[in-house]
């Protein structure tokens, strides 16, 4: 007997990664030199990319939705700040190390506790703790900077002292680090994703009683989860602080969250580059739109009108050109292989 499974080559194939990184690679000295002002927006379009594609673990792969990753936005850009203002650390190496470690410590301390919710009671107590930590930014004014934040110069970069680069070098050098990075992190999530934790992640996503039957526990699952993401959002954070030069409490506010929900969502969760395409294009929009005076206004209704159209997702529409590859295996090697009988 032969089982014919139908697989998805955008969440199965790390192929199409290496594309759109190639393409994001060309795209950058040609916006730069023809489109001025864009490159920085394509910049931030690869810093939320990785927050984003940290968010989609959970949201996406275990089906928890966070109104609150704003917190550590806000963690991994204060990280970075609070090591330049009282360690005078000026290395970017060492911010986005700080962003993720302050990222998981937090997200350990809170973590056991608001994986034991679901729906909506999971997203509004992320919510909520999220706000907690955004108004102790304003509170400790003498510690943080309040309002005013703290300015974050140029860092160096693999050890290259950001003296000795003139603005237009250290932002090419600047781009192809994030980029680099979320090539990095990109291939770690997919190994993840297409693991035997991805896959049980998956099973949680879509049935926990049945994957809590067959022996999985549910609740240190979404922990991992969890604390994965945290530690993306976190290093995103540390360097969309460093790209802006400055951490304000803005960054950890709950319109933050909403920003990575949107672009999860527009991309397409639950599908390996969703979130990338996602991030990307929803800067863009973001920029176009906040020429009108009713920005808020047009933003809203591009992102409503191109989810109702695509419900999954612009990824949907690669997903129906590109459409399913068969494989053909026996029940014995499909068994071994751990894989979705769906």
């Amino acid at each position: 007997m032969v089982i014919i499974i139908r697989r998805n080559p955008l969440i199965e194939e790390i192929s199409y990664l290496y594309i759109i990184i190639a393409i994001l690679a060309l795209a950058y000295p040609l916006v730069f030199s023809f489109l001025r002002g864009w490159d920085t927006i394509l910049t931030y379009g690869i810093i939320w990319a990785i927050a984003a594609l940290g968010f989609n673990i959970l949201y996406g792969y275990t089906g928890l939705l966070s109104f609150g990753h704003a917190l550590f936005l806000g963690l991994g850009g204060y990280a970075a700040g609070f090591m330049l203002k009282y360690l005078g650390v000026r290395d970017l190496e060492l911010y986005i190390l700080g962003g993720a470690v302050a990222s998981l410590v937090i997200a350990l301390a809170i973590g056991s506790v608001v994986v034991r919710y679901t729906r909506i009671f999971f997203a509004i107590l992320m919510l909520a703790i999220a706000q907690v930590f955004w108004s102790l930014y304003y509170k400790f004014y003498w510690i943080t900077g309040g309002s005013d934040g703290i300015k974050i110069p140029r860092p160096n970069i693999l050890g290259i002292p950001s003296g000795s680069l003139d603005a237009i070098t250290y932002q090419y050098i600047f781009y192809y680090y994030s980029l680099a990075l979320l090539f990095i992190l990109g291939y770690i999530m997919w190994r993840i994703a297409n693991s035997p934790f991805g896959i049980a992640l998956r099973a949680v996503k879509d049935n926990e009683t049945r994957a809590s039957f067959i022996g999985f526990s549910i609740t240190k699952l979404r922990l991992y989860a969890f604390l994965l993401s945290a530690v993306y959002v976190g290093i995103a954070g540390s360097l969309l602080a460093v790209h802006s030069r400055i951490i304000t409490p803005e960054q950890a506010f709950w319109t933050s969250s909403g920003k990575i929900v949107f672009m999860t969502i527009l991309g397409g969760s639950g599908y390996f580059l969703g979130p990338i395409i996602g991030a990307i294009i929803y800067n863009f929009i973001e920029s176009i739109a906040m020429k009108y005076v009713y920005w808020q206004l047009i933003m809203g209704s591009i992102i409503i009108a191109i989810i109702a159209v695509m419900p999954k997702g612009l990824i949907s529409v690669i997903e129906k050109i590109i459409g399913y590859r068969e494989i053909k295996i026996q029940p014995k090697q499909y068994m071994q292989k751990g894989g979705d009988r769906s």
